[in-house]
């Protein structure tokens, strides 16, 4: 499928409809780990089952039964296995009757935070008090890691609506001692309007362009040839990255950051007049061209006052405005990298609440 027909694709789509399946009117952004954390969820309960059938002779797993469970991520639709005596019941499942509150959301993102280093999951196996020996443990451990590398390695889809990209500084462990790293998130949208976590990635060192060139050519390796749009935050490098490896896509910079970096450079009168303006252009702009022309005029008026900041945005106008090319009820939802900033900080409330260290991907 090539650029102009994934254009269609988009634009045929109902809009309700996608803002309905990606766009929760609720929260938009924690639907991701919805299945990631299902998946984690099966995986662990079926790994309970074989342990307790290797001690229970007389035994036999009998199917499994759906059931949903609320968490503060939304409802989670799982499997939970069965025997035929019926007296098996996962631990990891709450107790019966019991509100699950965001502490055991925490544990499942917890699982996920560390699935990617052999001590840290045993740490947090054990933290959650399962009635497992040492070897038991070290059993459900393999079966976590083995169902999270295929979801780390699984295959994408061949084009997708948009990738939300995110980069975000943290500490890891190598061996015995901390080094800082960054954690690269990748929030897609397929063209039938799922969201999904397609990616995270942690390597050694500050954010950079040549790490995100590994994100992009492992995104591309399995399988995601086309992007209609990126969604991203302005690091030095990344507008040359994505050209790179998406050169049809389009590339929206975040607009929050755009602002936020207003709040920097300006003075707070100057911030406040700049940013409504820059809102006031958002919103009622006809389209992309219009947008644009109207976001340089606001510069000029500022330029002789700002000169290097002022410069700087302007030539990156139709990076800012990107998401004007698209229609009026989506531009909204693609003009700034908030979805996956709560991806972020789920994973780093987890990690540092925890307070194990992520390693390296």
């Amino acid at each position: 499928m090539n650029k102009n027909e994934i254009i269609e694709t988009a634009k045929n789509m109902a809009v309700e409809q996608v803002l309905n399946m990606y766009c929760s009117k609720d929260d938009p952004n924690r639907p991701a780990l919805k299945q990631l954390l299902e998946n984690l969820l099966d995986c662990f309960m079926l790994s309970e089952r074989s342990v307790y059938l290797a001690k229970n002779d007389n035994d036999k797993g009998n199917g499994f039964y759906d059931r949903k469970l609320a968490t503060p991520v939304g409802s989670l639709e799982i499997s939970v296995p069965r025997t035929r005596t019926g007296n098996f019941r996962p631990s990891i499942l709450p107790d019966r009757y019991k509100r699950v509150d965001s502490s055991y959301t925490d544990l499942l993102m917890s699982l996920v935070v560390n699935g990617y280093s052999e001590s840290s999951l045993v740490q947090t196996l054990k933290a959650l008090n399962l009635p497992y020996s040492e070897n038991e443990i070290l059993k459900i451990k393999e079966d976590l890691k083995n169902e999270l590398q295929l979801f780390k390695q699984r295959e994408l889809p061949t084009s997708a609506f948009a990738l939300i990209i995110d980069g975000y500084h943290c500490e890891v462990k190598d061996n015995s001692k901390v080094k800082q790293a960054t954690c690269y998130v990748v929030l897609g949208i397929d063209l039938e309007g799922k969201k999904d976590i397609f990616g995270v990635y942690t390597f050694f060192g500050k954010e950079n362009k040549a790490d995100w060139m590994k994100v992009f050519e492992d995104l591309i390796t399995r399988g995601l040839k086309e992007i209609l749009i990126v969604i991203s935050d302005d690091f030095p490098g990344i507008i040359d990255a994505v050209k790179l490896a998406y050169p049809l896509a389009d590339h929206q910079l975040c607009f929050v950051h755009l602002q936020r970096n207003v709040r920097k450079h300006m003075t707070k009168e100057d911030a406040s007049a700049f940013n409504k303006s820059l809102d006031r252009l958002r919103i009622s702009s006809s389209d992309f061209d219009e947008a644009v022309l109207k976001f340089k005029e606001l510069c000029d008026g500022y330029l002789s006052k700002y000169p290097r900041f002022i410069k700087a945005i302007s030539e990156k106008a139709e990076f800012y405005l990107a998401h004007m090319k698209y229609p009026e009820e989506l531009r909204k939802h693609i003009y700034t990298t908030n979805a996956v900033e709560s991806v972020n900080s789920m994973i780093e409330k987890a990690r540092s609440k925890f307070r194990w260290i992520l390693s390296v991907c």
